[in-house]
């Protein structure tokens, strides 16, 4: 072969070697697949056909002042009788609902709110509300759901709702307790430990149990350690993102309703019940149907259970804190934290796909996915391997068959080429730190009175070598000029991206949910106290790099 066609072919060889492999999981993207396949759905729900009197309907519609509607005259026994005889009519009824758990130990134990199933529990209010709600289902049946309107927020119409109720009577009465994996699997469930509603002065928790092994389960944290401004992740299936939503549910499918819903917030109070009982106060998104699901911490880690939120304050939220869900699931005498066959493959699958591993990643979901097949999640990683797969080098793909070939390239290229070594920090000129630069002072908005906490100097980028003077506390970092102070114009950097704030004389920098982290020293944080020389890099190491100094 000629020297300049070998010359060709070392630099095709080196190409293909070196083509980067971008597809890796990040944190974020690691902590939701670890932690959704646990996640579980609750129906706790009965119904039954209600019977009532049709001779009280012309009393209702005569005080009421309201009309019956047309062609809605109740069915009677004895059709041929005419309609003026006709004395009983016919509705179905329902009452309870459905919630959201997690499962702690991989032979069926999960873990939820206690309200989601407490309608079950107890026979007597079943019955009420089997009555009431039946006597609601039967006026909308005879009366203009206008009109109906008009009389509830006029509050004319609950007494004669409670006087239908009893009036009538129910029958052919079936309960429903049961729990949907996220694969879709459906079982029955046994309510092994309960504690009613805060309001009840109770923990508002049950312990639940169902006939499967080997299932995903989640690590169980200590919220003692959590913060005001910590992030918070919750976790669950919220009735207005399902298929039987009134508003969206005719366009989402039923195998969809498998998808546990996301959503991200922070801590923003912690406070005690009237028990005087730890309760975390959260704008994390809690809707009904999120009851009883997990809220997780970065690690993917239970630091509390959605239990309720402001039905007119959308960002209040409360959590139960899992450290009182610890000692309720231990009188019980059931271990947590315990692993299990399922998470063993599943971290490995996912720790492999944050190292870029794909190919480990591969084989470990092929035994996980025999353990729980149909789980939406390892479906979607399944895509993401395959799609990281493709677009891996021939090499990476196929390591052994390529390996010689390898070999041979790499010690031909050490021989004609000088190895660079490439560095993943940023390119800092080398007079950044230690010109004789202006610095420019930035002030907390509204704040006239200057604190210098320190300073910051930019390392790269057309601003390299630009100091910045932190001029009190409340000072904040990100790429919306509106709300921060100091703006840093780069794509991976957020609108609002970290702040800092001081502490008993300390400068503490904390993230503010930014979508691409904020790094100290190479460890991603959530918040940290700065030291001087610290390197803080806004939106990853590719994005704007700073340095700390006291």
């Amino acid at each position: 072969m000629a020297p300049r066609s070998r010359r060709i072919l070392i630099l095709l060889l080196a190409a293909t070697a070196c083509r980067r492999d971008v597809s890796r999981l990040d944190e974020v993207q690691k902590m939701v697949y670890s932690v959704k396949p646990a996640v579980v759905r609750i129906s706790a729900y009965s119904t039954a056909q209600f019977h009532y009197p049709t001779r009280s309907l012309d009393s209702i519609a005569s005080e009421l002042g309201v009309r019956v509607v047309a062609g809605s005259q109740p069915a009677t026994a004895a059709k041929s009788r005419p309609p003026h005889h006709q004395s009983e009519g016919v509705v179905e009824t329902g009452a309870g609902g459905s919630g959201s758990g997690f499962i702690i130990h991989p032979d069926g134990w999960i873990l939820t709110s206690g309200h989601v199933i407490a309608r079950t529990r107890d026979t007597d209010a079943l019955q009420k509300e089997l009555l009431r709600n039946g006597a609601i289902a039967a006026l909308l049946k005879h009366f203009p759901v206008d009109e109906l309107r008009r009389l509830y927020r006029g509050e004319a119409l609950e007494q004669h709702v409670l006087a239908l109720a009893a009036e009538g009577t129910i029958d052919h009465t079936s309960i429903v307790n049961e729990v949907e994996l996220s694969n879709g699997e459906k079982m029955p469930f046994k309510i092994e430990r309960y504690s009613p509603a805060l309001s009840e002065r109770g923990a508002d928790l049950a312990l639940l149990h169902i006939g499967r092994k080997n299932l995903p389960v989640l690590q169980l944290g200590d919220s003692d350690a959590v913060r005001i401004g910590d992030s918070v992740w919750s976790i669950g299936y919220p009735e207005v993102a399902s298929s039987t939503d009134e508003v969206i549910g005719g366009w989402l499918s039923r195998e969809s309703d498998l998808e546990a819903t996301l959503s991200n917030g922070t801590i923003t109070a912690i406070k005690t019940d009237i028990t005087n009982t730890p309760v975390f106060q959260s704008n994390v998104g809690i809707y009904r149907g999120n009851s009883g699901g997990p809220a997780v911490n970065r690690d993917g880690e239970v630091i509390g259970i959605s239990t309720w939120g402001h039905t007119d304050a959308e960002q209040i939220k409360f959590l139960v804190p899992i450290n009182v869900a610890k000692s309720f699931v231990t009188a019980a005498h059931v271990a947590f934290n315990s692993g299990g066959e399922f998470n063993q493959h599943w971290q490995k699958a996912l720790t492999a796909a944050a190292d870029g591993n794909w190919n480990l990643a591969n084989g470990e979901l092929t035994r996980v996915s025999a353990l729980f097949p149909s789980s939406p999640d390892l479906v979607r990683f399944r895509h993401d391997i395959d799609r990281a797969l493709q677009s891996m080098p021939m090499w990476r793909r196929h390591p052994v068959a390529t390996g010689a070939v390898g070999v041979a390239a790499i010690g031909v290229l050490a021989a004609l080429f000088i190895p660079i070594a490439v560095s993943w920090r940023p390119r800092i000129p080398k007079d950044a730190l230690s010109a004789k630069t202006v610095v420019t002072m930035i002030s907390p908005s509204g704040e006239h009175s200057v604190r210098l906490l320190g300073r910051f100097t930019i390392l790269n980028g057309s601003r390299a070598g630009e100091r910045l003077g932190l001029g009190g506390s409340g000072i904040r970092i990100g790429r919306e000029s509106t709300i921060c102070e100091i703006v840093l114009e780069n794509p991976k950097v957020s609108r609002l991206h970290a702040e800092v704030v001081s502490i008993d004389g300390k400068v503490l920098l904390i993230d503010r949910n930014s979508s691409n982290g904020t790094f100290v020293n190479d460890q991603k944080i959530d918040k940290k106290f700065l030291k001087d020389g610290d390197i803080i890099y806004f939106g990853g190491r590719n994005a704007i790099a700073v340095a700390y100094h006291a």
